[in-house]
């Protein structure tokens, strides 16, 4: 007979078989300690029972009492529900099921019920779907449906009636089964086809069974040092908890270790990274650094001088910078990247860039081809639609060394697509790319120089979380010279008032921008599409203006055309969807119209937004929408009070959280159950700081006590962040 572990798939555990197993796997829940370790979203209270004649409408209460009839009933419409009678001594109240076949096999007349659920009042007291345990004992077995919204039973049996009829009940006199409806209760995150009742049962069985066999992740040192709940008092406390304080002991237990575990395996990637030593040694002498600086028609800013510093310190050292520069839009981080790439060329190797499209692959193409006019810098684009032939030729001179930098997308990554002497990487936002991308970048040079920038600032919650294993450098002023950008927010309804405006600006030589959701029509939304607002513009608004536009759907030839028309002020407005969101330059555009802004979250109305504002013209964002949501209306409202990207970003990852703010699966985020890196940011520091010096002390985990603790981060971690063989 095989013996269940915690490794074992979920169904076969006591009530789960194939069907619901398949149920459950749509939540991640596959073996019996996913069980264990998906945490409550929430919890309610029902540890106090009132008599029924104290409950008062507009409660959510428990009680307890006995069923005196139970029948199907027909309300109006003929629509069916279950009620049924239940008295205790001091009163009588009606309980409602919308669903009678869930209910009415189980409820019948002389059972004894605890149920919560809110009360009501409509010439009688009535609660109101209900969640219910029965608890009088009873020959008869009761239905096990653990995937409907309404069954009852924990485990086939009755559960024993307390002697307590009311008033408060302490949680040694609940009944010792009644999962629902007595004591702190859990509530669960779930999925279409999985309900609240039936996961709740599953899992406190797997609690009850499996608890104890849990191994110790951060080991008995940690644990006793950290003044932490034992595991298996933790789990059980985590999802059905005796009291408050315990409660509040797992929860705390398992948000430290979740943050320490991360946080160890981060630092150890930081370690490995650190252990390979470059190919390429790179050296800046102070004629160099000249030369290269003056290759820019510009004087650098204060802080790129700062950040360029930084950057040139990693860059003569014998092990691989890997660093992290972030910068709002416009603030001149590419100038930045190019420095550290025109340092690899100076020392005879190579230096690439990856960008997640065409377009802005194309512009970073065009910019440094203006910066390197006339110099001995071999410059090549790698983009997808290139033709074979081209390609091909484009590859070989990669690979023989032919060319000095490489400019591309996710093409670069290709398999095919080999270096001669890649000395430096470059990764352009970051946060379009998972992390296994990067790797596979970095991959194509021996153990190169890796920047990689973002223009959706990071905050700092998360920049420990999602790249703690990078060093942060933060160009956190813009160039001068740049126009202010004016922000309003307006109804849709009246964006006709905005044309006049808009055609004055354009008389003065400037350029506007027209961004909407869709490209054409929809029958399901009923949203203007960038193309109806495009024939609107030519037609009947600016019908002597020139009018483009630009989508996703467009052949790569006929953006180009398109954006290279709108560059040169041969096109006067330029309707888009969201492709221009990233690295289209145009400093005379000076007007971002928006439709349908609701629709956004903010990172992207700042990205759009940053599309202006680029020259010395002072420029206007006007935001067009129906925000009916309160969320939709802070992000319109935080729009207009700044342009402080950095302030945006922390507004933005308080209202959506890390996981949605970046693409938890895409960008190698940990999926935390109990941990929130903004709320428990203070206990993600001391997580940082205790495993930096853990790793002092035992840097490979070699030591007995720390065995469980690298198992765990190798199985969490190893493919998410590319650790390997960990330790």
């Amino acid at each position: 007979m095989t013996t269940t572990t915690l490794a074992s798939p979920v169904q076969y555990l006591k009530g789960v078989g194939p069907a619901r197993a398949a149920q459950l796997d749509r939540l991640g829940l596959r073996t019996i300690r996913d069980l264990l370790y998906y945490f409550p979203r929430d919890y309610s209270d029902r540890r106090h029972i009132k008599r029924i004649i104290d409950v008062d409408p507009g409660q959510t209460v428990t009680i307890m009492g006995e069923v005196r009839s139970a029948r199907v009933m027909r309300g109006r419409g003929g629509r069916r529900y279950f009620e049924a009678v239940i008295i205790d001594d001091s009163a009588v109240i009606y309980a409602t099921w919308f669903n009678p076949q869930i209910v009415r096999h189980a409820i019948k007349e002389g059972v004894h019920l605890v149920l919560t659920g809110p009360i009501k009042f409509v010439k009688k007291l009535y609660i109101t779907q209900p969640e219910y345990d029965i608890v009088e004992p009873d020959s008869d077995t009761e239905p096990d449906e653990c995937d409907e919204p309404g069954d009852a039973g924990a485990d086939g049996r009755r559960k024993r009636l307390p002697s307590a009829r009311s008033g408060v009940r302490t949680p040694s006199s609940a009944p010792p089964e009644a999962v629902h409806t007595c004591g702190i209760v859990p509530i669960y995150p779930l999925t279409e086809g999985v309900y609240l009742k039936g996961l709740r049962r599953i899992i406190k069985r797997a609690v009850d069974a499996f608890a104890d066999q849990v191994d110790d992740r951060l080991g008995p040192r940690i644990t006793a040092k950290k003044c932490l709940l034992p595991v298996a008092q933790a789990i059980r406390n985590i999802h059905y908890p005796s009291d408050d304080l315990l409660l509040s002991g797992a929860r705390r237990r398992f948000i430290y270790e979740e943050l320490f575990l991360h946080q160890v395996a981060l630092a150890l990637r930081r370690r490995k990274m650190r252990a390979e030593k470059v190919l390429h040694r790179l050296e800046i002498s102070d004629t160099m650094d000249a030369r290269i600086k003056a290759r820019f028609p510009f004087t650098l800013t204060r802080v790129q001088q700062r950040v360029i510093a930084e950057i040139r310190k990693d860059l003569v050292s014998e092990w691989p910078m890997n660093r992290l520069l972030q910068g709002d839009v416009g603030s001149g981080k590419t100038v930045v990247a190019l420095y550290a790439m025109l340092v690899a060329v100076g020392n005879r190797a190579q230096a690439a860039i990856m960008a997640p499209t065409e377009i802005l692959a194309e512009q970073h193409f065009q910019n440094v081809s203006r910066y390197l006019a006339g110099s001995k810098v071999r410059v090549a684009l790698l983009v997808g639609s290139l033709g074979r032939k081209e390609r091909d030729a484009i590859i070989a001179a990669v690979t023989s060394g032919r060319a000095d930098m490489v400019i591309g997308t996710h093409a670069l990554i290709e398999e095919d697509v080999r270096f001669s002497r890649l000395a430096v990487a470059v990764v352009d936002e970051q946060h379009k790319f998972g992390v296994l991308q990067r790797a596979d970048l970095i991959r194509k040079g021996l153990a190169p120089h890796v920047l990689v920038m973002t223009a959706t600032p990071i905050p700092r919650t998360l920049a420990m979380t999602a790249f703690g294993d990078l060093d942060v450098s933060t160009i956190d002023e813009m160039p001068p010279g740049r126009g202010k950008v004016t922000t309003v927010v307006r109804s849709t309804a009246t964006i006709d008032r905005a044309f006049g405006f808009i055609r004055e600006k354009i008389r003065e030589g400037r350029q506007a921008f027209f961004v909407y959701p869709l490209i054409d029509p929809s029958d399901k939304l009923p949203l203007e599409s960038a193309t109806e607002m495009a024939e609107r513009l030519r037609e009947t608004v600016f019908p002597d203006l020139k009018i483009g536009l630009l989508h996703g759907g467009m052949r790569p030839a006929d953006k180009d055309a398109t954006m290279r028309d709108f560059r040169n002020g041969k096109v006067h407005v330029l309707v888009s969807t969201v492709v221009v969101e990233v690295g289209i330059d145009v400093p005379n555009a000076t007007i971002m119209v928006i439709g349908h802004a609701e629709r956004y979250g903010l990172a992207q109305l700042h990205q759009l937004r940053g599309r202006i504002g680029r020259g010395a013209h002072e420029s206007y964002c006007l935001l067009f929408g129906d925000a009916r949501s309160p969320e939709a209306r802070s992000r319109l409202s935080i729009m207009e009070k700044t342009t402080d990207g950095f302030k945006i970003a922390e507004e933005d990852l308080r209202i959506r959280g890390p996981g949605e703010f970046m693409g938890t699966r895409q960008h190698g985020l940990p999926e935390f159950h109990a941990a929130d890196i903004i709320r428990d940011f203070a206990v993600l520091r001391e997580a940082r700081d205790d495993a930096a010096k853990l790793l002092e002390e035992d840097p490979a985990l070699a030591g007995p006590d720390h065995a469980a603790l690298k198992s765990s981060v190798s199985a969490l971690y190893s493919d998410r962040l590319s650790l390997g063989a960990v330790g």
